[in-house]
C-alpha cells in the first residue's frame, strides 16, 4: 500500500485579455473550487500576477485525490487553454509549516 503525503498542484495561466482572466477567475471561484473541495481537495487559492495572469495553488491529501480532481476538470481545462497558456507544476509536499 502506498504511503499518503499531501500533494500540491500549481497552475500558471496567462490569458489573452483581462476580461478573459476575470471571467475564468469568477468561474473558478463560484463553480470549480466548490466542486473540487466537495470532491476531496483540501484547499485552493488563486493569485493575480498581472492584468491577464494568475496562478492557482491547490492542496490534496494525496496524488490519487489530486488526479481524481484533475479528471473532473479535464474538459474545462481544455476550454480555458484555448487562447491562453497553462503551465502546471505539481508534487508531494516536502516541507510545510503548521499553524502555531
Amino acid at each position: 500500500m502506498a504511503e499518503k503525503f499531501m500533494y500540491c498542484r500549481v497552475v500558471h495561466i496567462k490569458f489573452v485579455s483581462e476580461i478573459q482572466m476575470k471571467m475564468v477567475s469568477s468561474y473558478m471561484e463560484h463553480t470549480m473550487l466548490p466542486r473540487n473541495l466537495a470532491a476531496g481537495q483540501i484547499s485552493g487559492e488563486v493569485f493575480k500576477i498581472s492584468e491577464n495572469e494568475v496562478f492557482t495553488v491547490s492542496k490534496h491529501p494525496d496524488k490519487v485525490t489530486a488526479d481524481k480532481i484533475m479528471a473532473l476538470m479535464q474538459q474545462e481545462l481544455k476550454e480555458i487553454a484555448v487562447g491562453s497558456k497553462l503551465t502546471k507544476l505539481e508534487g508531494q509536499l516536502l516541507i510545510g509549516a503548521s499553524p502555531a
